[in-house]
């Protein structure tokens, strides 16, 4: 953006150039000759230096690495059918709308509760680095009112980006901050982030009435009440009723029209979901949820552009796939949805939903949503030759415990991945555990750093690979979804 400058700015910057020359000269007729400065290191260069080989390797460039991958058939030659993407959809939709259909909770106190077994009073530290204490712990508990858990259900939906705590608090919770992967960003009181859009059901509210414990459609969490509004029969009818559109566009601004004050409701972003009320050459008309004054859910007519959504499911082709895959590539890694980034699983169901493809919300479950194929007795060689002959491309998710990764197809003889990776595991010559930190969604191979002794000497992630698993064996959607994290 350009700054603008006005003309009484200009002249009072006139009136002093000469006394600052004046000042300059001084000074500098009163100090010593100063000696050639030292050529300045270059931190940029030896930062990129030290990381994975894969990154400068591998096209960091879904469309580039796809096209090459894709040579034979194309990038629009489908990865799935027609028939399957419709299966796939009609299992969407009933995970998505789930929660609309509960009638109690369907977690029990210690399940919906866990954070409060695992708070005492000196394994989580808070922002400050410091112990959370008994006084937080005490905060808690009285917020929670587990003793009269569940409350009565009530329907609602995600008016704004939120996010699904394990407590009713934004202060964080890290475990010992001086250990690799237990300090920053790595919050575990966060459990997820949820888009605006999305059905929830209210299983409880805090004693203070600001936060409400929530499930959605693959996890569930304490969010704020001014995040969420309150639905009724009518609401729920018209929501379901509708098809669905699927934004294609990270930040696509979501906003009410000019006679309703023309505000932004929320930031869209890719995995949001809304119903489709109609299409025309020019884009979509779609409905987007607003919370009202008396906290009921207000939907609000709103007008998206053809290039930043599509109504669902989004042809499966490998075109498609990589222009959302490119739009997130580089974004930094957010565990749990931390600051509103995605972690590796959160990553696979967001790309994957404008599909129609349902995934859970952890890498766990995420084996499970498909054909599991176990890499148990195999050598790391062994893996990848499993992956290259047997993955899919694009419905292919390898999976490690705590990881999870797309098959993108072959790059020069070797599987490509897609995933949001926060570092790599290493280990000195001593012996002292560390990260070779990432921090970010890439394309990598299966073994990034394995060049860098001190990721070798802990084992690359194909060596700790446990198995792949196939999203659509036979073209079959995947087993009922399971919205636990």
């Amino acid at each position: 953006m350009r700054l603008r400058i006005s003309s009484a700015t200009r002249n009072c910057a006139r009136q002093f150039l000469p006394l600052l020359a004046v000042l300059t000269l001084a000074v500098g007729g009163c100090a010593p000759a100063p000696r050639p400065p030292a050529p300045p290191k270059p931190p940029v260069a030896a930062a990129v230096e030290q990381e994975p080989q894969d990154l400068r390797d591998f096209p960091q460039n879904a469309t580039a690495l796809l096209a090459q991958a894709s040579a034979t058939a194309g990038l629009e030659a489908p990865f799935l059918s027609p028939e399957a993407q419709a299966r796939f959809l009609e299992r969407f939709r009933a995970a998505h709308f789930g929660p609309w259909a509960q009638a109690n909770a369907t977690f029990g106190p210690a399940n919906a509760l866990w954070g409060l077994g695992k708070l005492s009073a000196n394994s989580h530290y808070g922002e400050n680095l410091r112990p959370l204490g008994q006084g937080f712990r005490a905060e808690m508990e009285a917020q929670c009112q587990a003793w009269s858990y569940p409350s009565p259900v009530r329907m609602a939906i995600a008016t704004s980006n939120t996010d699904l705590r394990v407590l009713p608090t934004i202060r964080p919770g890290f475990l010992k901050p001086t250990r690799p992967g237990e300090g920053y960003p790595f919050d575990y009181w966060q459990n997820s982030g949820v888009w605006a859009g999305t059905p929830l059901v209210v299983t409880h509210l805090s004693a203070d009435g600001a936060w409400a414990l929530v499930e959605a459609r693959n996890a569930g969490g304490w969010v704020r009440v001014a995040d969420i509004a309150y639905v009724d029969e009518t609401f729920m009818a018209l929501w379901r009723a509708l098809p669905l559109l699927a934004v294609t566009r990270e930040h696509t601004p979501v906003t009410a029209p000019a006679d309703k004050g023309g505000v932004n409701l929320f930031d869209g972003r890719i995995g949001t979901v809304l119903p489709l009320l109609a299409e025309d050459e020019s884009g979509y008309t779609a409905l987007a949820p607003a919370r009202g004054v008396d906290g009921q859910a207000v939907a609000v007519s709103v007008r998206i552009a053809k290039a930043d959504a599509a109504a669902m499911p989004l042809a499966a082709t490998p075109r498609n796939l990589a222009r959302l895959a490119d739009q997130v590539l580089g974004q930094p890694y957010g565990w749990g949805g931390y600051l509103q980034n995605r972690d590796c699983s959160a990553l696979m169901l967001d790309v994957l939903a404008p599909f129609g493809l349902f995934l859970p919300r952890n890498s766990g479950q995420q084996a499970k949503a498909g054909e599991y194929v176990s890499f148990e007795g195999l050598t790391g060689p062994q893996k990848e030759a499993l992956v290259l002959s047997r993955g899919v491309p694009l419905l292919t998710l390898l999976y490690k415990r705590g990881h999870i990764m797309l098959y993108l197809g072959q790059f020069q003889g070797r599987a490509a991945m897609l995933h949001a990776v926060w570092g790599l595991k290493t280990l000195s010559d001593a012996g002292a555990e560390g990260r070779k930190v990432i921090g970010r969604t890439a394309i990598t191979s299966l073994e990034p750093g394995r060049e860098l002794p001190e990721v070798a000497r802990s084992g690359t992630l194909l060596e700790h690979m446990a198995g792949m698993t196939l999203l659509a064996p036979g073209g079959n959607p995947p087993a009922t979804p399971d919205r636990t994290r």
